[in-house]
């Protein structure tokens, strides 16, 4: 019936690490179509509960195939394949080629160079290696989460005419405009996956320029450079004014964004060419009327706006990082007016 919900197979190699929210949010929100989810591994199934997800066998990492999926693609006719990531994609393959179904994907941030630099050696990433190329070929359409992403692809080869912008939203829903300031320390906060990528240290190093009693610090996520920053909050002596958080659920960020005055951003481009394209965090902040200082990188210039959202300063400028934080710190009318505009944006 022409009422009757388009059906469409998702594809992500994982469902769901805590870093990819963003993957949830647009399969709940979604009106015009059901979805049903394919995957190696499941993890945090109680943070993200979704009712139709598929699990393949353990070999299907090196294999790309799952005879349960199969299966499930012969029992159901799927009117769309849509991937998250270029390393999803991979997964998808068989099956688009098997069903001969329009081919969507997504493309999020390290996927892109990922096709290039060296990283893809790894023995993880060999199947990515072996059939990355196959996936730009046979693809429909590719979305691409900032302009940066696009021009990225473009220059690799990818015809532009296949390529379209598609920016990740914000819910405002989850989102409440931080309440009027109180008595209390001012709080400085940071979100992200502890990798390179998130420029952490440079954001460590520019609050130390601030730090004291009146001026608090929160670092949310956690991952392979735990040890390194906290290393350094020591080195630098300020162990007493920074909480490593761990961890949150993502409606305990939103709650926790409502606490926050500022929101530090300094994404870089790694020495092997990882890079973000648009942090969604820093869009979280803004719907909390958090005004956000980032770095000129990946999508962040689409998202913050200078000088009217918040600030925007060079990748690993330490300095630059510290000023405009500073300008922040010290006046609560342009933390305010900034505030209300990043919520409106």
């Amino acid at each position: 019936p022409a009422t009757a919900p388009r059906q469409t197979a998702v594809f992500n190699t994982n469902f769901l690490p805590y870093s990819q929210t963003f993957v949830y949010e647009q399969l709940v929100n979604h009106v015009r179509y059901e979805a049903e989810v394919f995957c190696w591994r499941t993890e945090n199934l109680d943070w993200f509960p979704f009712p139709n997800v598929h699990q393949a066998n353990l070999a299907y990492g090196a294999t790309r195939r799952s005879p349960a999926f199969f299966k499930r693609f012969r029992e159901k006719q799927f009117d769309l394949v849509h991937a998250h990531f270029a390393t999803g994609a991979i997964y998808a393959l068989p099956y688009v080629k098997r069903a001969r179904l329009p081919f969507v994907v997504t493309f999020h941030g390290y996927d892109v160079p990922l096709l290039w630099n060296t990283r893809r050696f790894h023995p993880f990433y060999w199947p990515f290696l072996l059939h990355s190329r196959e996936v730009l070929e046979r693809m429909t359409l590719g979305l691409c989460a900032s302009n940066d992403l696009k021009e990225l692809l473009i220059s690799y080869g990818v015809p532009e005419e296949k390529l379209r912008i598609h920016r990740l939203g914000i819910d405002l829903s989850r989102f409440q405009m931080k309440p009027p300031r109180e008595d209390g320390p001012l709080r400085v906060c940071v979100i992200g996956r502890f990798c390179e990528q998130k420029g952490i240290e440079y954001a460590i190093r520019a609050y130390a320029r601030h730090a004291s009693e009146d001026v608090r610090l929160d670092i949310i996520g956690d991952g392979e450079l735990d040890a390194e920053l906290q290393a350094l909050v020591d080195r630098l002596g300020i162990r007493e004014f920074v909480s490593f958080l761990g961890v949150l659920k993502p409606e305990q960020v939103a709650e926790h964004l409502r606490t926050c005055d500022v929101l530090l951003a300094p994404s870089v481009v790694t020495r092997i060419g990882e890079r973000e394209s648009g942090l969604i965090v820093a869009k979280e902040a803004a719907a909390s009327g958090v005004p956000a200082v980032g770095s000129v990188h990946g999508g962040i210039p689409e998202i913050i706006d200078e000088g009217e959202t918040g600030f925007l300063v060079q990748e690993r400028d330490v300095d630059g990082l510290a000023n405009r934080l500073g300008e922040l710190l010290t006046d609560q009318a342009l933390r305010e007016r900034m505030g209300v505009a990043a919520r409106a944006k």
